[in-house]
């Protein structure tokens, strides 16, 4: 949901009076003159009768200053007031409270230009965010009301309607990588019927397309069994279908170059379903989520005896700190690797995700506290943090520039208290060394193959950073994504997998991401890995695609 930090109108001019403050020159009374209040408030400006009149300057206790135009105590006419942070508001007055047009302005970035109505916008306005999303249309109450446009920092673009900060309605959803989708929203979520986006009729009457066949409907049969029924374009798959693959995952949705591309959701045997904007056979923008009973197949697969137990921390949005541009966004690819198949298909209680102003101090030392204590001796415990880091500590949203930074040692604590096998750490964070001092086949045999691997591992606390103790990690708009992290996700995918035995050691990983880090910032960053670990722990499983 979006939230507002719209400036509060300060209302302390109509609760003061002449007779609580001390004129300290001038005439305070009729004509210019300096009143001080006994709570520190101070006026400077013009009287009549004693009362603020005519253009002033009212500085508050807390430091919160207004300046421009006074009628019987109260602002009226043009004014702007900045409070004690640096918020500024410049615009229309009448009785104390903002009306008529105005902007106003946050230190951390966002403006926001419209009419106000006794301190409430109202009408058309635009909202530039400090996370790059832009807003015009219509508000009411100060929340998005009604039609509006909403270009997202992702090259999404959303028009439609709005009810109280969300998506409600009918809108139509341009997505960046060309996709668009039409219909209805409830609460900023797509109303489909996500069952029904596949291939409708009998497959029985489909014309085997093996061997080619007219556009239109049609079946196709890979060579490990895996089945597509549905649309055909010149002699391919393309268009709206259904996969059924041997592993028991179903995919419904649009289907082209053999691979999963635009809306669709896939059915995974181990009960997970995934609904929403596909693009070469991966997850491009998840609209849906949901859980249902495994298959036999994916039952058999898994091994309850290993369980891998995770917190994800992505901090882009400081309150006292430079912005960063895709922190958030690599963690929530994290995010959507560990509940893949490849990543181990995490349940929600195993995986904990922080992000923004949810990942404070505080907040990340309890994720890691309940989380892990839930691990037991057999299992895995991975912490991944990407924000702003200082030597010897990661740096959470409310770090002030003294308080509440997450101290290495306090991570080292976390790991410890858990009694987990496996303890992994990866972080992409400045100066993170320091620390040292989908669509496609075999889902139930990669989760078999995965955990298996992990049973047979040796013991191992490993700790992955992004860069050398006294190096920075950078961010890149060309990849869109920390260079660390675009490698990382890469490499958990299959790149790293330099054996092809359909498993991503750590070793493998840490050799992938290093020598692509390395070459596409010049040398500049180096990646280290340290730890006592054993090198063939598996990170990640990889499946076949088509």
């Amino acid at each position: 949901m979006l939230r507002f930090k719209l400036l509060a109108c300060l209302l302390l001019l109509g609760l003061v009076g002449f007779s609580q403050g001390r004129c300290q020159r001038g005439n305070c009374y009729n004509g210019e003159g300096t009143l001080r209040f006994a709570d520190g408030a101070l006026y400077s400006g013009a009287f009549r009768a004693g009362k603020f009149h005519g253009k002033g300057i009212l500085t508050y206790p807390d430091g919160s200053t207004y300046t421009g135009q006074f009628e019987q105590q109260l602002q009226n006419g043009r004014g702007q007031l900045t409070d004690a942070v640096g918020n500024r508001y410049d615009g229309g007055w009448r009785g104390g409270k903002r009306n008529g047009a105005g902007e106003l302005q946050y230190v951390d970035g966002s403006r926001i230009q419209g009419t106000w109505r006794n301190d409430r916008l109202e009408g058309e306005a635009s909202f530039a965010f400090a996370n790059r999303d832009y807003y015009r249309g219509t508000m009411e109450q100060d929340m998005l009301q009604g039609y509006g446009i909403m270009q997202y920092a992702t090259g999404d673009e959303y028009r439609g309607n709005w009810s109280k900060n969300l998506r409600q309605g009918e809108g139509t959803m341009h997505y960046s990588n060309g996709t668009e989708v039409t219909g209805t929203w409830a609460k900023d979520d797509l109303q489909l019927n996500w069952a029904a986006l596949g291939f409708t009729g009998s497959s029985a009457e489909l014309v085997d397309c093996n061997e080619g066949c007219p556009d239109g409907p049609g079946t196709f049969t890979y060579s490990d069994g895996t089945v597509y029924h549905g649309a055909f374009r010149n002699g391919s798959p393309d268009g709206r279908g259904t996969v059924n693959f041997t592993t028991g995952d179903t995919y419904h949705g649009e289907y082209r170059n053999h691979q999963a591309s635009g809306l669709g959701v896939m059915h995974y045997a181990n009960g997970q379903v995934q609904g929403g904007i596909w693009e070469q056979g991966e997850l491009f923008r998840s609209l849906y989520t949901a859980t249902t009973e495994p298959t036999e197949l994916a039952q058999a697969a898994y091994d309850p005896a290993v369980k891998v137990w995770a917190v994800v921390v992505g901090c882009a949005y400081y309150q006292h700190m430079k912005t960063l541009r895709y922190t958030d966004d690599d963690a929530y690819q994290v995010y959507a690797f560990l509940k893949s198949i490849e990543g181990g298909a995490l349940s929600d209680d195993q995986v904990k995700v922080l992000i923004d102003e949810d990942a404070t101090h505080d907040n990340i030392l309890a994720a890691m506290r309940d989380t892990y204590r839930q691990a037991d001796e057999n299992d895995v415990i991975l912490f991944y943090f990407s924000g702003h880091g200082l030597p010897g500590s990661f740096l959470p949203v409310d770090y002030d520039g003294q308080l509440n930074a997450l101290s290495h040692e306090d991570v080292h604590d976390a790991l410890l208290g858990s009694r987990s096998r496996h303890k992994l750490v990866i972080a992409d964070a400045c100066h993170s060394g320091s620390l040292a001092a989908r669509s496609g086949g075999g889902g139930a045999e990669t989760l078999s193959a995965y955990y298996s691997a992990l049973t047979s591992a040796q013991a191992s606390t490993a700790l992955m950073m992004s860069s050398k103790g006294e190096e920075i990690s950078m961010e890149d708009g060309g990849l869109r994504s920390g260079v660390f992290s675009h490698y990382l996700i890469r490499g958990l995918k299959g790149e790293a997998d330099m054996n092809h035995d359909k498993l991503v050691s750590i070793q493998e990983l840490f050799a992938y991401v290093h020598r692509e880090v390395r070459g596409y910032t010049g040398n500049i960053q180096t990646p280290t890995l340290t730890g006592t670990y054993d090198e063939l722990m598996p990170i990640a499983a990889v499946r076949d695609r088509f």
